[in-house]
């Protein structure tokens, strides 16, 4: 509770603040902006306004007056800018303003395309050549720095990409008159010429979004990727406004959107996590402004605990990662949040079935911008209907039953009645605050804060069953009053500094801290009566798992010639991870606090080679544990080589090691459950794996052709169980709870893309086997609970005036799973007599495939406000989570209950989006 009110207390001073210097700040007389106490015109032309106005005030305008005559306005200037007063004014006419590169304002038609020196080819003679351009690229509506854009120098090889800040440097540029095409992920390329005349020590691009810039300019001429998938092996990229035309269930969501890629697994319903090319989710390294986050779910996995609005960028490796990045066996997803815009206030809302989304983003004063980002679920029919089928027992789903040996096969229940009353909620909270002392500084502050609260408790009566023929008579009966409260959430937030030390050095250092919190109460108080005689017994399960991480790091960029660029860096990282786990209140099964550090140093170097055609990236990282007292060397090595401008061969090769992993603590009978360790030297050793990509792609002007073969090899995969130890009425050595083996993962991951026109989208499609051999589950390798042999994916989005169509088809074929084959009894130490299963082998049979489609329709009213309606499993289609596993007993009668626990049916959403800019 301390957390949220110190994070909600941060939220409502900065907001506060930044109402207040907003207010200030906009009525601020700057150049070409003076303060205009008091001016009133009543049905002036705006001609002889603005006549006028030049003439009091220090001013300077561009504009047509034969375009301005038909127009006469009726304006009070009251203690206001100048500028502020166009806005006002040019909100009832057609017209429009903007200010060129020498702070001059131009006055022109709404359907008028704003042109400035960069967008004319400069005719002259150059004043420089062969010299080094540093800059940054920059969203035009919100002044936000565009991270991994590309500028390249047009018709030729040459080019860079902007870091994580927005920032680039062109190495031998050939001349101050150069032509440059600057791109990204879901903007307008744009053509950009140097001039003479431009200010080339503080180089700014400003390109504009692919919707929702300037409704009335037409860019039908330029072409938007909808997401990128061939700049680096293994490497998707996707902004989060690409994603509002997905279907979605109650939010849009970017983690959700990359399972509709090959080689992520998109029929987890349960989990947003990525399950990427056969890992699992905590193999996949999750930064956020920089520091870890351990937990990515909300409502039970349904969608991430990533908030939309707040987010800026994403870039998802799908393996073969360079040395940068560590700690992760499998991938890596790195977002980069929001700043706020820089040029003007701006809030918005997005109301759903499900929750309520809100964000405000502002200036404050001229160094600093400010963005606030929260979410919170409300009981709407969707979210009761989501709990429901997280929460309850799904006992009308295709129960079966089935008499082992010993029993009669008949019903023993008599009545049965039960009384539940649910709560439940989410909400997460994001802000930064973003400070530029000077023009190659920045430094900002990120908090984020995801929490799940969820209330399952019930109470339940059994009454009326006895013997053949004892109906009621039998005096026998049950009254269970079941507790369940869950919370589990990630708290985080970094500190960093970002300095541009020359025009080839650049550095980010940075410190953090992550917190995972997850805490279950399942237990369950049961009055049992016999012959009129009650005795109590408590029985369930208690949690609780809490994970800490500090890190600091600092990471260089140096690029000494042209085509050549060095990074290198630094970290530390202390963890200090608790897990408890207790059964029937009193037995401790597991009781583990360690805590442990690594430290880090890495260097990999991207050169360029043969005019461009070959892009190399060798690197290595190297780790210090503590706890084992090891050193862990880490080589990498990816390549990209151009056949032909259109044909690219690639490749990478790598170590990667795991020193925090979640475990899967294996229940058959209920549903696995995971939670987070730290590796040791003993019984959890670290996690290695080799990874192995070779591909190839080819890439018209409109369509992308990519196919990367894989492979992953990885050793001390550790799992958890309790199957092979009965008696749990002792204390419990690790070793004999986990288990630990190799896995072997192999597959090919296909992709078809149409990148642009009103009508786009992509078919993926994944062959790929995953298979573990772990001794204590079998004497031969078996299939990985993450094994899905075949996965075709197809999305498709359409464009028709105001209206914004899209449709996915998911098709999965089953994933394994371990039955039940038998039961049995024995009695424990204290008396009791407890039910005990016979598992089948390890994973030895498979759900039905999946399949589902979902579709959805967006109306943009205007730039600030749609409406958005959607279905998810349009055909309802039935597909199955998990099977649970029930043995009841009564004297001589046993029966196993198998209840087929399903993924959600026809599910609609409407949701209404809302922005003041």
């Amino acid at each position: 509770m301390r957390k949220k009110i110190l994070y909600f207390s941060f939220i409502l001073s900065w907001i506060t603040l930044m109402g207040e210097t907003y207010a200030q700040t906009s009525k601020k007389s700057t150049v070409n902006n003076p303060l205009i106490k008091d001016e009133f015109f009543n049905n002036i032309p705006l001609v002889n306004v603005l006549a006028e106005i030049e003439k009091k005030y220090p001013v300077k305008l561009i504009y047509d007056k034969d375009e301005l005559k038909p127009y006469n306005i009726t304006y009070w200037f009251t203690n206001e800018t100048f500028q502020d007063g166009l806005k006002a004014i040019f909100k009832k006419i057609p017209l429009k303003f903007y200010l060129d590169e020498n702070d001059i304002i131009h006055i022109i038609g709404k359907n008028k395309k704003i042109e400035t020196l960069a967008d004319v080819k400069f005719q002259g003679q150059p004043t420089k050549t062969d010299f080094t351009l540093t800059g940054k690229v920059v969203d035009a509506t919100s002044g936000e720095n565009l991270p991994f854009a590309t500028v390249m120098i047009k018709n030729t090889k040459q080019g860079s990409q902007t870091n994580v800040d927005g920032y680039f440097t062109l190495l031998k540029v050939p001349s101050d008159t150069t032509t440059l095409e600057v791109s990204y992920v879901g903007f307008v390329t744009r053509t950009f010429h140097l001039n003479p005349k431009l200010n080339l020590d503080d180089l700014k691009i400003e390109i504009d979004p692919a919707t929702g810039v300037l409704e009335e300019v037409s860019v039908t001429e330029k072409k938007t990727e909808v997401l990128k998938a061939n700049e680096v092996v293994g490497m998707i990229k996707m902004t989060p406004r690409n994603i509002a035309r997905l279907p979605n269930v109650g939010e849009r969501d970017p983690f959700r959107a990359f399972q509709l890629m090959p080689g992520v697994s998109a029929s987890n319903e349960s989990s947003s996590g990525l399950y990427v090319r056969g890992g699992t989710p905590d193999q996949t390294l999750v930064l956020y402004d920089g520091f870890t986050v351990y937990h990515v779910d909300h409502l039970f996995g349904f969608f991430s605990a990533f908030n939309y609005n707040a987010i800026k960028d994403i870039q998802l490796y799908k393996g073969g990662f360079d040395a940068k990045f560590g700690g992760r066996i499998s991938a890596v997803a790195e977002i980069t949040g929001k700043e706020g815009n820089k040029k003007e206030f701006n809030a918005g809302a997005d109301v759903s079935l499900l929750s309520t989304n809100a964000y405000i983003e502002t200036p404050i004063g001229e160094k600093f911008t400010f963005l606030a980002a929260a979410r919170r679920s409300w009981k709407g029919p969707l979210y009761k209907k989501l709990f429901e089928r997280f929460t309850t027992e799904n006992t009308s789903q295709n129960q079966q039953a089935s008499a082992l040996p010993g029993g009669n096969g008949r019903n023993p229940f008599g009545s049965f009645g039960q009384a539940q009353v649910a709560s439940s909620y989410f909400y997460d909270l994001n802000s930064k605050l973003t400070y530029r002392p000077t023009k190659t500084d920045i430094l900002s502050l990120s908090l984020y804060n995801g929490t799940d609260n969820m209330d399952n408790s019930s109470s339940s009566s059994l009454s009326g069953f006895g013997p053949p023929g004892g109906g009621f008579g039998g005096g026998r009966g049950f009254n269970t009053s079941n507790n369940d409260v869950s919370v589990w959430g990630n708290l985080g937030g970094s500190l960093k500094w970002s300095r541009q030390w020359s025009e080839k050095f650049y550095s980010n250092a940075l410190i953090s801290y992550s917190n995972y919190y997850s805490n279950r109460d399942n237990s369950r108080l049961m009055t049992i009566t016999r012959d009129s005689v009650g005795r109590d017994v408590k029985v369930g399960q208690l949690e609780d798992n809490n994970l800490s991480d500090i890190t600091a790091k600092v990471d260089f960029e140096w690029k000494p010639v042209t085509n050549n660029q060095v990074d290198f860096g630094l970290q530390a990282t202390r963890n200090n991870i608790k897990y408890t786990y207790s059964q029937n209140d009193t037995i401790t099964v597991l009781d583990r606090n360690d805590t442990g550090s690594t430290y880090t140093a890495y260097v990999q170097d991207q050169i360029k080679l043969f005019d461009t055609r070959l892009h190399i990236n060798p690197g290595i990282r190297m780790t210090y544990f503590d706890v084992t007292h090891k050193t862990y060397f880490e080589p990498r090595f990816s390549a990209n080589f151009n056949l032909t401008p259109r044909l690219k061969l690639k490749g990478a090769a790598g170590v990667y090691y795991q020193f925090v992993k979640q475990i899967n603590r294996e229940d058959i009978t209920q549903g696995n459950r995971n939670f987070w360790v730290l590796s040791n030297s003993s019984s959890l050793p670290v996690t290695r794996s080799n990874h192995l990509i070779l591909g190839g792609s080819y890439e018209t002007p409109d369509y992308l052709f990519d196919v990367e073969f894989y492979q992953k090899k990885s050793t001390d995969i550790t799992e958890y169980t309790l199957r092979f130890v009965p008696q749990l009425g002792r204390m419990l050595a690790a070793s004999e709870t986990f288990f630990n083996g190799d896995e072997t993962i192999r597959g090919v991951d296909i992709l078809v893309q149409r990148k642009f026109g009103d009508f786009n989208g992509w078919i993926g499609y994944t062959l790929a086997e995953a298979k573990r051999y772990i001794a204590a589950f079998s004497d031969k390798p078996y299939y990985s609970d993450q094994d899905v042999r075949h996965q075709f994916k197809l999305v498709a989005s359409y464009k028709y005036k105001r209206w914004d169509f899209a449709a996915t088809w998911i098709y999965s074929s089953g994933r394994p799973y371990t039955s039940i084959l038998g039961a049995y009894q024995v009695t424990l130490l204290d008396g009791t007599v407890r039910n005990f299963t016979n598992p089948s082998d390890k994973n030895a049979n498979r759900f039905p495939a999946y399949h589902r489609m979902d579709v959805s329709a967006t109306y943009n009213f205007s730039t600030h406000f749609n409406v958005g309606f959607s279905v998810f499993n349009l055909y309802n289609r039935t597909n199955t989570w998990y099977k649970r596993f029930q043995v009841i007993t009564d004297d001589d009668l046993t029966i196993l209950q198998t209840t087929n626990v399903n993924y959600l049916g026809f599910t609609p959403n409407v949701t209404m989006s809302w922005k003041l800019k």
